[in-house]
């Protein structure tokens, strides 16, 4: 060894590898052997050696980072999603730098134009965050940097994005609660808009809106405004749980109201609310309403009644949007590659939340 600092060509050495070999295992990069790289990086290990992030980014032009930018982490959807994608983008031999902006449009932006680091340390962006690109578009905010939107539910790409299965998923849902018995169905989530107005729907809660409608449709059953509960989180879902609990209590009483025996959620966290609020009035999941949620958060599988749910691909969704945003970072500025959507999968997960 010439210096005191190792040097890859010096783990290269130490492992009896080619330096490329040496650089491509300890980067994650695929078409190493698993027993080449284990060797690589007990040499580097060994001789305390570290990547010399500067002067890979000089010679390369790639920091090898992606920004992430999520709305929150406080929650089980967040939790799940930043998860999935910070496995597969160290799975990639990348490195992920995470940032949440509390649902605010101006620390979305902030985060895009005005982060220390936006300007020239990142590779590329992957997106889930309220509000980003309704005043300025997204090239402008981040310099021209690759990106990728989660959710856009743009009717036409404009941009590359991996979509949630919304409708297709809602609808799933709807029809589970259907199929077992259910008649007067709330639905929990968006607020209430006619049915032609959900023929353009554009964002994640309109389009499940719009699948929901299409099972009572399919199934003959009303949808009005008087069965709509705006809920997107577990306190709204409490107060729409009472809302509906007083509505049943009502019908019982000979007062009017409405006699749910079902609720479908637009997401996990909804549901849970609704659970509550129904407990709060004396009334019972599954016996008095059936309750089915929307995104299959670990915690769904614990609570009392355990959660049915529609369990998104979060694995999927991370692969697909490290996939196209590793494919647009290797395109540059090429403008011939057209935006690309896709739309991940799901299963419905069938819990004691809408027992027969």
């Amino acid at each position: 060894m010439t210096s005191s600092t190792p040097t890859l060509r010096d783990v290269a050495a130490e492992a009896g590898v080619s330096p490329m070999t040496a650089s491509n295992a300890l980067r994650g990069k695929p078409g190493v052997k698993e027993s080449t790289r284990a060797k690589v990086i007990a040499a580097a290990k060994k001789l305390n050696y570290r990547i010399n992030l500067t002067a890979s980014m000089l010679k390369s032009g790639r920091s090898n980072i992606i920004h992430v930018i999520v709305n929150e982490f406080d929650s089980p959807f967040y939790s799940k999603l930043t998860q999935a994608l910070s496995n597969e983008i160290v799975s990639r031999g990348l490195i992920p730098f995470i940032e949440q902006t509390q649902y605010s449009p101006d620390a979305a932006e902030h985060a895009l134009s005005s982060n220390p680091f936006s300007g020239q340390l990142f590779d590329g962006e992957i997106l889930h965050a309220t509000g980003l690109g309704t005043n300025v578009p997204l090239s402008k905010l981040n310099g021209g940097r690759p990106f990728v939107l989660l959710d856009a539910c743009e009717e036409t790409p404009t941009v590359d994005a991996v979509n949630f299965p919304n409708e297709e998923a809602e609808r799933a849902a709807m029809q589970h609660l259907i199929d077992r018995g259910c008649r007067n169905i709330a639905i929990v989530g968006h607020k209430f808009a006619p049915r032609a107005d959900l023929a353009h729907a554009q964002n994640a809660f309109a389009l499940r809106l719009r699948g929901a409608c299409g099972a009572l449709s399919d199934a003959g059953l009303p949808y009005d405004e008087s069965m709509v509960f705006e809920a997107g989180d577990v306190a709204n879902g409490i107060i729409a749980g009472h809302a509906i609990a007083e509505r049943i209590l009502a019908a019982r009483s000979g007062h009017g109201g409405t006699e749910f025996d079902g609720a479908c959620c637009a997401n996990d966290f909804a549901a849970f609310g609704v659970i509550r609020g129904l407990a709060d009035r004396g009334l019972r999941v599954p016996q008095d309403v059936k309750v089915i949620g929307f995104d299959g958060v670990t915690s769904g599988s614990y609570t009392t009644p355990a959660l049915s749910t529609i369990q998104v691909d979060f694995m999927q969704l991370a692969k697909f949007s490290v996939d196209m945003l590793s494919e647009r970072i290797d395109h540059g500025t090429d403008e011939a590659l057209p935006p690309r959507r896709a739309i991940i999968g799901y299963q419905l997960v069938d819990r004691e939340s809408t027992a027969v």
